[in-house]
């Protein structure tokens, strides 16, 4: 809805798709396909699987996230 603010959470990197994109394993159990922005794309070689991100997910579709750097 607008005017709503996005969900922040953390997540752990479970697998990685092309291009830039990740499936993301919330503290609940959860998958998120996270996608990182354009403008952060040359920070996408550093990400792992295993590694930690803090995301953000729209309150109108909890399956998709962006990448928080």
């Amino acid at each position: 809805m607008p005017g709503e603010s996005a969900i922040r959470a953390e997540g752990i990197v479970r697998d990685m798709r092309p291009p830039a994109t990740f499936v993301v394993e919330l503290a609940n159990g959860a998958r998120v396909f996270a996608r990182v922005l354009l403008k952060q794309r040359e920070q996408v070689p550093s990400i792992k699987i295993g590694d930690r991100l803090n995301l953000e997910i729209s309150p109108a579709d909890f399956s998709n996230g962006v990448v928080v750097f």
